[in-house]
């Protein structure tokens, strides 16, 4: 007899049916890996994928807010200390156009620091912020654009300094500067 043989025998150890057994398990592991992994990978993408529409409010928001305000209606200690010592003149100008008239005479260190004082409380840690005036960057932030940058424009003009304060005639009219292009640019 052959029931030695037989009995020694890799097919009498393991039957047919429990090898597709096997096969079949090891099969439906590794499908399932395959699906899971691929859900987890899709799913981190589009976790970490923050949608960049937020941004555009933001950066329209921002130069709509320094359009609006006036320097007198904003209590910041840099600005008050500005119009103690006469630096600012007229405290009726909007952020956006005191920014401006520090540009258009030559004072940019004001300009940065006005900038940078006023939008310092308006804009998250994580989120850049440059402020330009005719492509002159007046103010930027140290964060890096990793992601999505979005910009808003807006004109801006405005009496030139120190002759807001005097008197208007029709044969002494104020000079104007302007206009000139502000554009405050956002990103992630």
């Amino acid at each position: 007899m052959n029931f030695k043989r037989d009995f020694y025998s890799r097919k009498w150890l393991i039957p047919f049916s429990l090898k597709k057994g096997v096969f079949f398990t090891i099969d439906s592991i590794l499908g399932a890996g395959i699906i899971l992994a691929v859900i987890i990978f899709t799913s981190s993408i589009y976790v970490k994928e923050a949608p960049s529409f937020h941004l555009n409010y933001l950066s329209q928001d921002l130069i709509r807010t320094l359009s609006a305000l006036t320097v007198k209606e904003v209590n910041n200690e840099y600005l008050n200390i500005l119009i103690v010592d006469g630096t600012i003149k007229n405290t009726n100008n909007t952020i956006l156009e005191q920014i401006g008239e520090f540009w258009a005479s030559g004072q940019i260190v004001f300009a940065n620091k006005t900038a940078a004082n006023v939008t310092e409380h308006l804009v998250p840690n994580i989120t850049g912020i440059g402020i330009w005036i005719d492509n002159d960057l007046i103010y930027k932030n140290d964060l890096p654009v990793k992601r999505s940058l979005i910009a808003s424009k807006m004109p801006i003009s405005g009496i030139k300094k120190g002759e807001a304060s005097l008197p208007y005639t029709r044969n002494n009219p104020p000079t104007l500067w302007g206009p000139a292009i502000a554009e405050v640019r956002v990103w992630q």
